[in-house]
């Protein structure tokens, strides 16, 4: 039984069209050749192309019905003072590509990094699509994770169908997204697993959300603001490096829990190319990693004053404004969160 796509009245969302708007953000700072392979795929979706660099400058092959291109200087002539919450140095650039596929329209967004490849059997955005149709159990695992959510014995009816997938996490096969340590113990490891199946992240459960295959309805867009990472834009670091998607994963989960909205894990699957420098990644992870141990610790206690699918960014702010500062980074960050809200507002 594949699930319904109603929801309960508290979190409700449209249901998606046939044909919807779905546009792709790609961060980057080498030419976008790697489209092409995707031509076929991205022939009615939007690309928006976020370059990490002060002017645009990278090649960009003719893949997708339009293609929007921005570099720090479209940033910061857009956003003007609110600029600076948008990372630099960082993938977490693309937190402006989802900004702007937001205000141009976009019912899906997805995105993707540079060096991610298609996989046989697994389109990505008849996938992605298909998840992002979904209803699903909210305190129940099916023990089954078969794409077509065949339910298992025992699994009650009544609350098959009671929160809307509004995240979709594809994974990937031969790199994995692993942290600097683990890629040391394992250098030689590739993943070479892509089966179709789903699984529904749990209600009241976090996981560790990785950006290189990720979609999202536009109603999850006030959540998906990717913490500010790598440098701001005069060169100053900002002290914490790969844990943009991460917490940003953590803060979403927590008010899609409280609207009862889900997260679903699996297929589609792309082939991820390139391994980052493990050492590298090592350097840049390390003070981030005591703070993530206590992020998540500190924000799965949290509760809000109103839990409806119609004030997201209200409680994307609220959810701010209780984030404890643990050092001079997490006032900053708060500071960014709530702008973000704004700029989401003004849309």
């Amino acid at each position: 039984m594949i699930p319904s796509t109603a929801g309960s009245t508290s979190n409700a969302v449209k249901p998606l069209p046939k044909h919807p708007e779905v546009f792709v953000v790609i961060p980057t700072i080498r030419d976008v050749e790697f489209l092409n392979n995707w031509a076929d795929q991205f022939r009615d979706v939007t690309i928006v192309i976020c370059e990490d660099q002060p002017k645009k400058s990278v090649k960009i092959p003719k893949v997708g019905k339009k293609t929007y291109h921005y570099s720090w200087q479209e940033i910061d002539a857009d956003l003007g003072d609110d600029g600076w919450i948008i990372s630099r140095r960082n993938s977490a650039i693309r937190s402006y590509g989802f900004l702007k596929a937001y205000r141009l329209g976009a019912e899906v967004i997805i995105t993707l990094d540079d060096d991610c490849y298609p996989v046989k059997n697994h389109p990505l955005i008849d996938l992605h699509l298909r998840n992002l149709r979904l209803s699903v159990p909210k305190h129940w695992v099916n023990t089954y994770p078969d794409a077509r959510h065949l339910y298992t014995r025992g699994m009650p009816y009544l609350n098959r169908d009671e929160a809307p997938v509004m995240l979709s996490h594809g994974l990937w096969t031969h790199v994995m997204d692993h942290d600097g340590a683990t890629h040391l113990q394992h250098l030689n490891f590739r993943a070479e697993f892509a089966e179709h199946f789903l699984q529904i992240i749990p209600h009241g459960a976090f996981f560790p959300m990785c950006s290189m295959n990720l979609a999202f309805r536009r109603e999850l867009t006030p959540l998906m603001y990717f913490p500010l990472m790598g440098e701001d834009k005069n060169g100053n670091k900002w002290g914490y490096d790969r844990f943009d998607d991460i917490w940003c994963g953590i803060f979403a989960k927590k008010v899609m829990d409280a609207v009862g909205w889900a997260a679903i894990n699996g297929a589609p699957f792309v082939r991820h190319e390139k391994a980052s420098n493990p050492f590298h990644n090592l350097i840049k992870e390390s003070n981030g990693v005591e703070s993530n141990e206590q992020v998540w610790a500190d924000i799965f206690p949290l509760g809000f004053k109103s839990t409806t699918a119609a004030q997201p960014s209200g409680m994307y702010a609220e959810l701010a404004h209780q984030l404890k500062s643990y050092d001079s980074y997490f006032p900053e960050l708060k500071k960014a969160m709530f702008i973000w809200s704004e700029q989401i507002e003004k849309s």
